[in-house]
């Protein structure tokens, strides 16, 4: 009489396959929800990012440096902690024909939003635009 069935080796071995395909499924399967996590945060960032520059575009030339700067603010985006920093910087370009002696006003205004995920010093994104009060926005 034949025995049916299937040997001690072929059950290990396909064990063995089949945790192996597990495994790989999983690891892919990681990797696309990691990506489209990083995807989502880089539409939120973004949007943030953009919001906070029409802000600046809607103020005057005079307001920026006082009201846009900031360090760090802790902004939650559908439930995942961020921070959005605001620079401000003067900007005097030496070779306009004009410096040194348009000391009254900096040529431009240089504004950049950042934005961090997770920590304050894991910049991820930024959008720059510059502004001079003769030529408008810039970006």
């Amino acid at each position: 009489m034949k025995n049916s069935g299937y040997s001690l080796v072929e059950v290990v071995l396909s064990a063995v396959l089949l945790s192996v395909v597990a495994v790989g499924s999983y690891q892919i399967y990681d990797r696309i929800s990691w990506e489209a996590d990083q995807g989502m945060r880089d539409q939120l960032a973004w949007t943030n990012m953009a919001t906070r520059m029409a802000i600046a575009v809607d103020l005057d030339y005079f307001s920026i440096q006082d009201s846009m700067p900031e360090f760090s603010v802790p902004i939650t985006l559908d439930g995942i902690q961020g921070y959005r920093t605001t620079t401000v910087r003067e900007v005097d370009d030496p070779f306009d024909g004009v410096a040194p002696m348009d000391t009254s006003l900096p040529d431009y205004l240089k504004v950049t939003v950042m934005f961090a995920w997770f920590e304050p010093d894991n910049i991820k994104d930024s959008l720059s635009v510059s502004i001079s009060e003769e030529r408008g926005w810039a970006y």
